[in-house]
């Protein structure tokens, strides 16, 4: 009898636990001790994120767990951050951007978990700090694109951007009065920074091209630059309006704009020596290596839905910088530009019309956002000469679908003298199709930052 009794006392269990697994919470108990809505929960948990960094709040609402301290733990990261048993919140970095990731506070007593709370979050990987110290709201330049940068030798870097704003900006808008320059330099010292405009009074720009009076019709467009024999050297892309519309910009030629440092005083305007086809813009990415410059040009091949658009590259001397250059071939180096072909192993995105080329490590990096529009795919290649072929193609970053639909993303940037933990520093340009947008909500012109792992660019 007593066996009977307990065997029905067990099928009641087992029937209690099968008709409290209906469909209302699809069979799912809950864990007393994981943060949400749930009777005897250990504490309440709220969190805040700048780039690859969580914020954690807590509140304990227990006494009866005996612990020593908190360690708060990802599966997604190898970080482990102890926080005393006496403080309500805590940290941990190296958080993956763009999916769901666990993050743990565990309560440790003699070095052992004895609980644990587990609160799911969702970043974006935004460095809203550095953007801010970049692109304040006012006493700089408060809104544009471009966002190429080239690191000074007295550690400062300078910023070049194309359309800017530098009107002061409240509660997210600015004034429609507002003037566009066409470019702006920005100095980033240290944390501060400082703007470049005005050449030719105080609506040019901080690169007029000679001769120019109305920068609506013609102006400069940035390209990058470098810095050589503590002189700097940056590409401007030379535009004309020749068309109707947000549109109808076309490209000319690109100069070369020469600079005393270290106060950024322009010397001389040169073009540069390639005369082919007005579809091939080189100046668009450039590196000093050695003995020789770099100068990488973008090639639209076919501009549509799915566009074509490959990469080039010449060399030359900085003798020889405005005079004389040599166009790779593929195999070798020509002093004929007609023998430049597109650098091999890039074919499977179209390259932006901004990208760039740098140094990590022993290994060459070329980045660029797919130019098909508003891809939001931001790659990485690597090479083992400037000239390729490239390889280890990576998808560092895919930029997240804005909820204004006449928003849209461009040509990525990277910084890579900028590091931190084992990352570098990288932008994506953003604009709205609403020119009025921009003015009410600034947010939709201004350059997102993030930081990538090396790691992940070098394939290891």
């Amino acid at each position: 009898m007593k066996i009977k009794v307990l065997h029905m006392l067990f099928i009641g269990i087992l029937m209690s636990i099968f008709l409290g697994c209906g469909e209302k919470d699809n069979g799912i108990r809950p864990n007393p001790f994981e943060d949400g809505d749930t009777p005897g929960k250990l504490m309440n948990v709220e969190y805040t994120s700048n780039a690859d960094t969580v914020f954690l709040n807590w509140e304990l609402l227990t006494d009866k767990v005996d612990f020593d301290n908190y360690q708060i733990t990802s599966s997604k990261t190898d970080k482990v951050v102890v926080v005393a048993k006496d403080k309500k919140g805590g940290y941990i970095t190296r958080v993956p951007y763009n999916e769901l990731v666990d993050i743990n506070i565990s309560f440790i007593k003699s070095g052992k978990e004895v609980e644990k709370v587990t609160k799911n979050v969702t970043i974006d990987g935004l460095d809203k700090t550095f953007a801010a110290l970049l692109i304040p709201d006012r006493g700089s330049v408060t809104g544009g694109d471009g966002t190429y940068s080239i690191a000074l030798p007295d550690g400062r870097s300078i910023f070049m951007m194309g359309d800017s704003f530098i009107g002061p900006v409240t509660n997210g808008e600015r004034s429609m009065s507002d003037h566009m320059f066409r470019n702006t330099y920005i100095v980033y010292d240290d944390g501060k920074v400082s703007a470049i405009y005005g050449t030719n009074g105080d609506k040019s720009s901080a690169a007029v091209p000679p001769g120019v009076t109305d920068e609506h019709q013609k102006w400069y467009w940035p390209g990058h630059g470098f810095v050589k024999n503590n002189k700097l050297y940056i590409f401007q892309t030379l535009m004309f309006q020749g068309a109707e519309g947000m549109w109808g910009f076309m490209y000319e030629t690109t100069d070369i704009l020469e600079y005393s440092l270290p106060e950024i005083e322009l010397l001389s305007t040169t073009t540069i020596p390639f005369k082919g086809s007005t579809d091939i813009h080189y100046g668009m990415a450039a590196l000093e290596d050695g003995d020789y410059i770099y100068v990488y040009a973008q090639e639209d091949v076919e501009n549509s839905f799915e566009p074509i658009s490959d990469a080039l590259v010449a060399r030359t001397t900085i003798e020889d910088l405005y005079t004389n250059w040599e166009y790779f071939d593929g195999t070798n180096w020509s002093q004929n530009s007609v023998d430049g072909v597109k650098m091999a192993g890039l074919s499977s995105i179209a390259i932006s019309s901004q990208f760039n080329v740098f140094k990590l490590e022993d290994k060459y990096v070329l980045l660029s956002q797919h130019k098909r529009f508003n891809s939001g795919e931001i790659y990485t290649f690597i090479a083992d000469n400037p000239q390729g072929p490239w390889y280890n193609r990576q998808l560092v970053y895919k930029i997240p679908k804005h909820e204004n639909p006449k928003v849209f993303t461009y040509n990525a940037m990277a910084h890579p003298q900028f590091t931190k933990d084992g990352m570098i520093l990288i932008c994506y340009n953003i604009n709205n199709e609403d020119f009025a947008d921009q003015h009410r909500d600034v947010s939709t012109y201004r350059p997102k930052f993030m930081w990538i792992d090396i790691n992940k660019i070098l394939g290891k």
